[in-house]
């Protein structure tokens, strides 16, 4: 039983090694040739350029709460504000980053600060909004215009300190798509495959006509 596996095992191999020195030439062709392709089509790849920017959402005015809440969650912010930038917020911060891809730098940092400047302008409006309704509330209060104005100053203070802002936006170049150890491992993948199956191809051609 073992000396029959063993010459199974033993041809197998031989066959593999034959199959190789038969078709060796096809294989190496076949697989130079894609590895080729594929190298120009890596190093054709145009460089871009990618921007980040963090934007930190503002907290809405809260009357009797001592949790804050946003202004908008990360979900609205995403789905309101990623025409022009992909927006990805931060888990259990209020923080979401917003980047942009383009083929030059200026077109970038520009779909950047369109995304900001409409997430600003727009969180900046429900906050005044919030003020306003806010400021109406307490003229109706019988409360004495010393206190009011104090109350005036407290939020005042707040609304500076948690209006929605940005950072810096940071712009980093990624050349030949920052892509080109993907293509090229890829590439070489595809490459030896269709090599493998040239090869296999080719040795079957020949048994067929060997057998006719």
């Amino acid at each position: 039983m073992r000396v029959d596996s063993l010459s199974k095992d033993e041809i197998s191999l031989s066959e593999i090694y034959l199959f190789f020195v038969g078709q060796v030439r096809t294989i190496a062709i076949v697989f130079f040739v894609l590895l080729s392709l594929g190298f120009v089509y890596a190093m054709t790849r145009p460089t871009l350029y990618v921007s980040v920017a963090s934007v930190i959402v503002g907290d809405s005015i809260n009357l009797g709460s001592s949790t804050s809440k946003q202004l908008e969650s990360p979900e609205v912010v995403v789905y309101k504000y990623s025409s022009s930038a992909t927006i990805t917020p931060v888990k259990n911060t209020s923080i979401v980053e917003v980047s942009a891809i383009a083929e030059d730098r200026k077109s970038s940092i520009q779909k950047v600060q369109i995304s900001i400047s409409s997430i600003v302008t727009a969180q900046n409006d429900i906050y005044q909004s919030q003020e306003n309704k806010f400021i109406k509330y307490l003229a109706i209060l019988e409360v004495t215009d010393t206190t009011k104005m104090q109350i005036l100053n407290i939020l005042q203070d707040a609304s500076s300190s948690s209006a929605t802002h940005s950072s810096e936006i940071a712009t980093t170049e990624l050349p030949y798509s920052g892509k080109i150890y993907k293509i090229m491992f890829a590439t070489i993948l595809i490459a030896a495959l269709a090599a493998l199956a040239a090869g296999a191809i080719k040795e079957f051609v020949m048994r067929v006509r060997e057998i006719e």
